[in-house]
């Protein structure tokens, strides 16, 4: 599927089916609950599809360059990871830290900001894939 309609288009519709996905599981309550795990089908699919974007996009130095983008999605993984724990951490705290409304809050702004990244990203998206059609070099 993804070869059908391009690298990038497919990263754009990925992350934002994950945004949604994840916004709809935070709004829904408990019902909605199982889009967190649906969520999960857009975002497993970023990594490959990155990869094989650059290996298309670098045929003759895709090593240097995955490797370089690995290192980059790993670093910002930990951040990632860091600051998801300080907005749980930080809107708990501001509930009451003992409080299963405290704790419910933190869990509701994590995931809301995971969704948020996934909307950055299909933004983002969105720019490279404006840039590279301008170019001409769409994949």
């Amino acid at each position: 599927m993804t070869d059908r309609i391009g690298f990038v288009l497919s990263l754009i519709l990925f992350s934002a089916f994950s945004a949604v996905c994840t916004f709809l599981a935070i709004g829904g309550g408990e019902e909605l609950a199982f889009f967190f795990a649906v969520s999960g089908a857009g975002i497993a699919m970023i990594y490959p599809t990155v990869m094989a974007f650059i290996a298309r996009r670098y045929p003759n130095g895709s090593d240097t360059a995955i490797t370089f983008t690995v290192t980059l999605m790993g670093v910002g993984s930990v951040i990632g990871n860091y600051l998801i724990g300080w907005v749980i951490e930080g809107v708990k705290n501001a509930y009451g830290p003992t409080t299963q409304l405290g704790l419910l809050r933190g869990l509701q702004a994590g995931y809301g900001f995971i969704g948020l990244c996934a909307v950055i990203c299909a933004a983002s998206g969105v720019v490279l894939y404006g840039y590279l059609k301008r170019r001409q070099e769409l994949i």
